[in-house]
């Protein structure tokens, strides 16, 4: 009796944990996008994949694409990279059990934040190759270049961390070598140095990139005039220059560059924009700002697009041509679009709502002959806008949107006030289709493709695209690949390439509005320059300054150079 007693108790007990099982996997096969409600809309499930961590105690921190791959990190200190056209795993890194940031990538490496830890691995198998302390708590992601990582901290700086190769880095450590013991004449000491540096490469000889080392020298840095909450955005990029863009929690729009011919300070500030609820400021000065009007809050990352399309840059040669346009909104409901080489404003438009979600600009598929981009901003109201991104003006609006995922050649996808993927025509607005998901945590902003890719917090990715778009609509024109391998013709010709837009040291004015607003900002007449106190994005201080003294006094932007530590919020004269 007892027995017969015992396996009836275990049947039981296996038949529940059948019965969990079953209903585990229901739940999990329930958060898929069904295939039914995507094909309704157009879409099919081109693959889903499950992020490595632990679904009971951690979750997803961050989810990006960079080229081509999805990054996702975890609150187990996990960093994975998965194929974004398979879903494949590439590899998976245990970084650390401090909170991870997403990662920035370049041609050769990854680089991710672990707490105070700068970690660098090799982009395409995950082997770790070298790590830092950043000086500071950092406060946002970083973002990589070809030569440079940089990181914004709390301390309202971003440092530029070099990456080298291991091969330069060792001759350049066997010429201090031979310095020291041609100094020295210490055949000792310089012996002890050259085991030790063998043992070095003898030991990590296998990692092709590292961080340049800093010894106890800080890196290369630049005020952020406030703190960067939002990953920096890269502008132009060439061989001896990068072109860097953040915004602040004190409405800052800030353009800065590195230059690495220069000796000393070459990350610099070049220009800034202060937005206020009714007009905004532009000041090339780096230091020492008064406000005279109440801030304009910017909660959105700016987004950049690589040439500047405005009518006042393509009636130029294209050898004359600058710069790009770096595109934000702002809590006013101004949307701004600032060129990225001359600091000047080329247009804004009120939506009469803040804007806090990410904006993004396309090119138009349609369009044959010219080349035309709309921009697509989300407000906070549910307000959609399409601007042209030449001029500034409306094309059409919809409305129930929250934030912008992606876009095909003739459809966007957005995620509406509803929680749900939207489906919009690109030529009008309207809505075509609307498709119910299971809570998504996050929805990857992808301004490389056109797949749509929702990711829990729970580890579930998936990837969504256009039924008979089986390759991938591609955006960018440009890669890391692509920009190694431009920067690499340029070392080898010896010639800069030659469309890395000039830095143009005049004043950060745009025409008034009696002006031409498509003439040729180069041959700008004299009569601009009595406009200029009346232009709201005027320069308040050229570089090259030439105004009496007593006119120091009513400019709001006025170089603090002069003042009281007091005065300067940044008044740290032995680095700046």
């Amino acid at each position: 009796m007892k027995r017969h007693f015992a396996i009836g108790l275990i049947f039981c007990l296996m038949s529940v944990c059948v019965a969990a099982n079953a209903t585990a996997a229901g739940i999990a096969k329930s958060r898929l996008v069904a295939e039914r409600d995507a094909q309704a809309a157009g879409l099919t499930r081109a693959w889903f994949a499950q992020a490595t961590l632990d679904q009971d105690r951690e979750e997803v921190t961050s989810a990006t694409l960079q080229d081509g791959v999805v990054f996702i990190t975890t609150s187990g200190g996990v960093l994975q990279a998965i194929d974004a056209e398979n879903g494949t795993t590439l590899w998976t890194v245990n970084v650390g059990r401090e909170y991870l940031t997403a990662p920035a990538i370049n041609s050769k490496i990854v680089a991710v934040l672990c707490g105070t830890r700068l970690v660098v691995y090799d982009r395409f198998s995950g082997k770790f190759l070298d790590e830092t302390e950043v000086f500071g708590q950092p406060s946002a992601a970083p973002v990589a270049t070809e030569r440079e990582v940089y990181v914004p901290v709390y301390s309202q700086r971003i440092y530029a961390y070099p990456v080298k190769r291991r091969e330069t880095a060792r001759l350049e450590a066997q010429k201090t070598l031979e310095a020291m013991m041609e100094a020295t004449k210490d055949v000792k000491m310089a012996g002890e140095m050259k085991a030790e540096l063998e043992a070095d490469y003898a030991a990590n000889g296998s990692k092709q990139y590292l961080l340049a080392p800093l010894d106890e020298a800080r890196p290369a840095q630049c005020p952020t005039l406030g703190v960067a909450y939002s990953a920096p955005i890269l502008g132009a990029q060439a061989y001896g220059v990068d072109r860097l863009i953040w915004t602040t929690d004190q409405g800052w729009l800030m353009i800065g560059e590195l230059q690495r011919s220069a000796v000393n300070n070459p990350l610099q500030l070049l220009y800034k924009l202060q937005a206020t609820p009714q007009i905004a400021y532009v000041n090339e000065s780096r230091l020492g700002n008064r406000f005279l009007a109440p801030r304009d809050d910017v909660s959105s990352a700016p987004f950049y697009v690589p040439q500047d399309v405005s009518a006042q840059n393509m009636v130029l040669e294209a050898s004359r041509r600058k710069g790009g346009l770096a595109i934000v909104g702002v809590e006013s409901g101004n949307v701004f679009a600032i060129n990225d080489a001359n600091g000047k404003v080329r247009w804004n438009y009120l939506t009469q709502s803040p804007v806090r979600e990410r904006v993004s600009a396309f090119k138009d598929f349609s369009a044959t002959k010219e080349l035309v981009y709309n921009v697509y901003v989300p407000v906070e109201s549910g307000d959609f806008f399409a601007l042209d991104l030449k001029t500034g003006l409306e094309n059409w609006r919809a409305s129930g949107v929250k934030r912008f995922i992606s876009a095909s050649e003739t459809r966007l996808y957005v995620f509406d006030q509803l929680d749900r993927l939207a489906v919009l025509d690109r030529s009008n607005g309207a809505r075509l289709k609307t498709l119910a998901l299971s809570p998504t945590k996050f929805q990857i902003f992808n301004q490389e493709t056109d797949r749509v890719y929702l990711v829990s917090a729970d580890g579930l990715v998936q990837c969504l695209r256009e039924t008979q778009q089986v390759e991938p609509v591609r955006h960018r024109d440009e890669t890391c690949a692509d920009v190694a391998a431009r920067l690499a013709r340029a070392i080898e010709t010896g010639v800069e390439d030659a469309a890395k837009p000039a830095v143009s040291n005049a004043d950060a004015t745009v025409p008034s509005a009696e002006d031409d607003s498509f003439g040729d900002d180069d041959e700008a007449s004299d009569e601009d320059s009595e406009v200029a106190e009346d232009d709201p994005f005027a320069d308040d201080e050229p570089r090259a300054k030439t105004a009496d003294a007593e006119d120091a006094d009513d400019d709001p932007f006025g170089d603090d150079s002069e003042a009281s530590d007091e005065d300067d919020p940044f008044g740290d004269d032995e680095i700046f």
